[in-house]
């Protein structure tokens, strides 16, 4: 794909993404590569409950911090981010605070879909969920390898080549295990859906009971079905106000399902730790690239 720039004011960041290779994109969404300067200026990224999972390459040295709320009283934990680990980053389901960027930065991310991670790597997505972990650490050191050929690569077609070489070998090397689709079907129909789930219609609809529907889901997903629709619905919802400021929290409830708007700001102190005009004020201009272009 070509790189997309974009313009925050202050800020540009230049986004290039690639599809992985045609065995890969039932379990990767997509490799991009993002460059980003500040301007100077301090950039939040904030941590709140996502429906994706991410394993993230830094290709630069600039100082990262990162800054998580206190489970107890209004203070925060300060901390600079290790560079040369590449974090792992499970679905979310709370506000885990944010990364503050200042300076150039230039990454490399995987965005894998629902149980892809635990397709090719076999390894249970529920130890991953609400955590960010060090890559190496779960998949062994043969990451460090793929670090340094993104590091070498002229460009994001040879990055996306050496990233396909890894993941095929893990793909390859893991058989899939019994109900890998039915979960990987279930998972899509969430992910189309805003509708509110129903864990029986959604059991029949994949050949599973719903005992095993909500085990194997927790155990290649990292959450339950209900949770993964309430946090799905609630990224579409977002994602809307970011592309489309002018619309009111009413009409977007409404879109979504929600019972009231109420209900929608509950999922967003929830989700997001702040209520909605507080989570908006804290970027520094709507940030569309976090969210992507396209609502289902």
């Amino acid at each position: 794909m070509d790189p997309e720039n974009i313009n925050l004011g202050f800020v540009m960041m230049t986004i290039t993404e690639q599809l992985p290779s045609v065995a890969l994109r039932n379990y990767i969404r997509c490799y991009s590569l993002r460059e980003l300067n500040t301007g100077g200026q301090d950039v939040p990224r904030l941590i709140h409950a996502i429906d994706q999972s991410f394993m993230t390459f830094w290709l630069s040295k600039t100082p990262l911090f990162s800054h998580t709320p206190s489970l107890f009283g209004t203070t925060e934990t300060i901390q600079k981010v290790n560079l040369n680990e590449r974090p792992l980053l499970g679905l979310q389901t709370s506000f885990k605070g944010h990364l503050n960027f200042n300076g150039v930065y230039r990454f490399f991310s995987v965005e894998f879909i629902a149980n892809g991670f635990f397709r090719i790597f076999n390894i249970p997505f529920s130890h991953l969920s609400d955590r960010l972990l060090h890559t190496d650490d779960v998949v062994g050191v043969n990451a460090r390898f793929l670090q340094e050929q993104l590091e070498e690569s002229a460009c994001m077609q040879e990055m996306a080549q050496a990233a396909d070489q890894f993941f095929l070998k893990a793909f390859l090397k893991n058989l899939p295990k019994n109900n890998i689709e039915n979960i990987t079907a279930a998972s899509w129909i969430i992910q189309q859906s805003s509708a509110p789930l129903n864990i029986g219609a959604l059991a029949s609809q994949v050949n599973l009971s719903i005992r095993g529907l909500e085990r194997h889901f927790i155990e290649q997903v990292g959450i339950s079905p209900k949770l993964l629709a309430r946090v799905v619905r609630f990224n579409k919802a977002l994602q809307c106000k970011m592309i489309y400021p002018e619309r009111n929290w009413t009409d977007i409830a409404n879109s979504y399902t929600y019972f009231d708007q109420m209900h929608l700001i509950k999922d967003f102190k929830t989700f997001t730790g702040h209520t909605p005009s507080s989570f908006l004020k804290q970027l520094p201009l709507p940030m569309r690239e976090r969210f992507g272009k396209d609502i289902n």
